[in-house]
This record gives structure tokens, C-alpha cells and sequence, in this order.
């Protein structure tokens, strides 16, 4: 079965149709990450405004990802397309002139008055998005269960009710899998095997009795009376 990824059409959909009123701008900044920045939702999480942009707040394009919660235990340098900076700096002129909690903010003139516990993603109360607990085997496991709903929210509200917040990983992974070696985006996103993303590539292509089907699919023959 083929895995349904989003296409551009869905994006400019969540983009246009889903975010709207006092929070436009937050939720449009917040389809932009989860659309350009490989990461897991539990990386896109913990994300701090800090790594993101220097001392003048302007966007990086390349940053380190901490390895102390990086899915791989390791530090991973992250590269984001000049489409998401653009969408980041705009996302943060709106940010500053919000009603954040104190701790988010500093007297100094670096990094446009945001402290080290400011995270990039705000909910609608304007904190950070709270983790929930789980037990597992191996222990205790945080998910981040809030800012999935809120996704979920957004996906149904621009009718991509088919759709869930990993969706945005997979299609990120199976976009770039076209054209860059599964090696090296295993390696961006912090999988320990290549293969991850070969079974995620592969699971997007059609079996050959479908792919043949589909050649010259819209030329109908026609016959014609003597």
C-alpha cells in the first residue's frame, strides 16, 4: 500500500484554509517547521529559540541539533531551506510582542530579548507545549501529546483528516530520499540504518502491474463504424 505524503497543494491548503484568526501567524510558522525541519515531533518540541537564530536574531540556515535530545543521542547539524528563515523571522517579530511568561525573557540586546528557555513552538496560552509520560519498557517515555492534537487540529480543520502529525516526517524523508542518497538523510533525521529510509522511499512506489496501468492511463481507444 502506498504511503499518501502531502504535496505542495496540502501545505499551501494547511497554510491558507487552516490557520486562521489571532494565532495565524503561530500556526502557519508551526506547518512550516514540521514541513522543513527534519526532525521527529519530540525534536521539533524541545526546539529552543536560541538554536536557531545568533545574537542579532536572524535565521540560521545551519544548526546543531543537542545530542540530549536528538532521537540518536547525538548532535545532529540541521539545514533548513532560506523559505523557512524567511517564515522564521517573521514568526518571531510576533513572538516578542506577546504576553510571554517572564522566564522567556531577558534585559539584554541579543537575541531579540528571548532567553535560553524560550522554545520556538507556543501553544494558544502562550507557553512552551507540555510533554506527557509514559511507561515503557526501557523506562519512562516523554511524548509530546499536546502539540499532536494541536496538529491534528489543524490537519482536520484543512480537511486532511487521512493525515497525522508523522505524516509531515514521512514526507519530508520520502521528498528528499528522490534525489539525495538515503544514507545521508538517515544520517539528517538520526536514524541508525539507511534502510529506514529506503523502506519509507519504497513503500511510496507503485508495483509494476500499477505503474503500467497508469502509462498513457488517460488515451482511451476509440473505434470507428465502416
Amino acid at each position: 500500500m502506498i504511503r499518501q505524503i502531502f504535496t505542495d497543494d496540502h501545505i499551501r491548503l494547511l497554510l491558507t484554509c487552516a490557520c486562521a484568526g489571532k494565532f495565524k501567524i503561530k500556526d502557519q510558522y508551526l506547518i512550516t517547521q514540521l514541513a522543513y525541519v527534519p526532525l521527529s515531533l519530540t525534536e521539533h518540541n524541545q526546539l529552543k529559540v536560541h538554536q536557531l537564530i545568533d545574537v542579532h536574531g536572524h535565521a540560521y540556515k545551519k544548526w546543531l541539533l543537542p545530542g540530549a535530545y536528538s532521537r540518536n543521542g547525538k548532535d545532529r547539524e540541521i539545514e533548513v531551506p532560506e523559505v523557512f528563515c524567511q517564515s522564521l523571522e517573521r514568526y518571531l517579530n510576533w513572538y516578542v510582542e506577546q504576553e510571554l511568561p517572564k522566564e522567556f525573557r531577558h534585559n539584554l540586546n541579543t537575541y531579540l530579548g528571548l532567553s535560553e528557555y524560550a522554545p520556538v513552538l507556543l501553544n494558544d496560552r502562550l507557553h512552551g507545549y507540555s510533554m506527557s509520560e509514559r511507561v515503557v519498557k526501557a523506562g519512562v517515555n516523554k511524548q509530546p501529546t499536546n502539540l499532536r492534537a494541536k496538529v491534528n487540529k489543524l490537519l482536520s480543520n484543512a480537511g486532511l483528516d487521512w493525515a497525522t502529525a508523522k505524516t509531515f516526517e514521512d514526507s519530508l524523508i520520502i521528498h528528499l530520499a528522490k534525489n539525495v542518497d538515503h544514507g545521508v538523510v538517515a544520517d539528517l533525521f538520526g536514524f541508525s540504518s539507511r534502510q529506514v529510509v529506503t523502506d519509507k522511499y519504497n513503500s511510496n512506489l507503485l508495483q509494476l502491474s500499477e505503474a503500467l496501468n497508469g502509462v498513457y492511463a488517460r488515451i482511451q481507444a476509440k473505434g470507428h463504424r465502416q
